[in-house]
């Protein structure tokens, strides 16, 4: 029977100690420790008007991921004559609320109605895609509110088209200058224009609400 010398048993002792440290349970127990966190991606850049999310004010440029949105400025008139004589308009949308005449390129409310023209401005913010912007096609809940909870339809979209109600392609980065056109009731107080920003090569957009209020 072999003896085992002190300093055979005391290597043994450390190998063992050694092999403990690497067993499937301490691996484990690393494994879990848990990984620092990410940093927060910074926000976009968007200007000094930029307002993150889908409602803002008159002069708030609102983003949506695809396209960038302001609404300038809005007046109620008696008349409307057309910016872009050639912009493709839809008969269906105005007939039985506006007289049209073709020589003025003019709308003329009909009885009891007035008309409220609001002034956009739509930016194509995706990096690397030509598109347009359409407000015809598809789920469009584009409308202007009133503050006895009434919605119009626009009735007219002023601007250089590709297409009815549509925009012409816009590169990226480009921007388009747009009026829309509502038959309202006579006497009423707009509240909110609502508007759903999509492209045209898409079946699905995002709305932005834009208060009118002072």
């Amino acid at each position: 029977m072999k003896v085992i010398s002190l300093r055979s048993a005391a290597f043994l002792c450390a190998a063992l100690a050694a092999c403990a440290a690497f067993s499937p349970l301490s691996i484990a127990d690393a494994k879990a420790k848990p990984k620092p966190s990410k940093a927060k991606p910074a926000k976009p850049a968007g200007g000094a008007n930029q307002v993150e999310g889908l409602k803002g004010k008159v002069g708030d440029m609102l983003f949506t991921g695809q396209w960038r949105f302001q609404v300038i400025g809005f007046q109620q008139v008696d008349s409307y004559t057309l910016k872009v004589p050639s912009s493709e308009q839809d008969y269906a949308k105005w007939h039985s609320d506006a007289e049209y005449d073709d020589a003025s390129h003019t709308f003329t409310p009909k009885q009891g109605l007035t008309f409220v023209a609001i002034d956009c401005y739509a930016k194509n913010a995706q990096a690397k895609a030509t598109e347009q912007l359409d407000f015809y096609s598809d789920d469009q809940k584009t409308a202007l509110t009133d503050n006895e909870s009434n919605s119009y339809p626009p009735i007219v979209c002023d601007m250089l088209s590709h297409g009815g109600w549509v925009t012409k392609p816009l590169l990226p980065g480009s921007g388009e200058k747009i009026t829309l056109l509502f038959a309202v009731s006579s006497g009423m107080t707009p509240k909110d224009l609502v508007v759903t920003l999509k492209n045209w090569s898409l079946h699905k957009g995002k709305e932005v609400r834009i208060s009118l209020t002072p």
